[in-house]
């Protein structure tokens, strides 16, 4: 296994490597790019027109309920509050974590305040398409 990194010494004088590249069982990359959301058309537009409705399907699908509907209403009450960000970026979060996907929480927020549409199409997609 080949390691990448800045060796540091410990206070005993021992070498450690970090691994930076992941390696086996390490995060891994979103499986559809953020701005593919236009390769799934239908999708795409469900999801400009329509937020509430993909943003239920995908929490509905990763929670593994039934509750698409009350989903999208917390979903659309936030959106006319203007704080979709924070749930978006919340659930973000939890799939990034269930399937092990590199990022931040910071970028979470940041993607879904300045491309929603396309988050919400990658998050759907990749929840769905697992």
């Amino acid at each position: 296994m080949s390691y990448q990194g800045t060796p540091q010494m410990t206070t005993t004088g021992a070498q450690i490597v970090q691994d930076k590249s992941g390696g086996p069982g390490g995060p891994r990359q979103w499986k559809f790019g953020l701005f593919d959301c236009c390769s799934s058309c239908g999708l795409c537009l469900k999801s400009t027109f329509c937020s509430c409705i993909t943003f239920g399907e995908t929490k509905a699908k990763l929670n593994n309920d039934s509750s698409c509907f009350c989903h999208g209403l917390l979903y659309g009450i936030a959106l006319y509050l203007g704080v979709n960000c924070i749930i978006g970026g919340m659930t973000r979060g939890d799939i990034r974590s269930r399937h092990n996907i590199e990022g931040s929480c910071l970028g979470d927020y940041c993607t879904h305040m300045c491309c929603p549409v396309c988050a919400l199409v990658q998050e759907h997609r990749e929840v769905h398409e697992n």
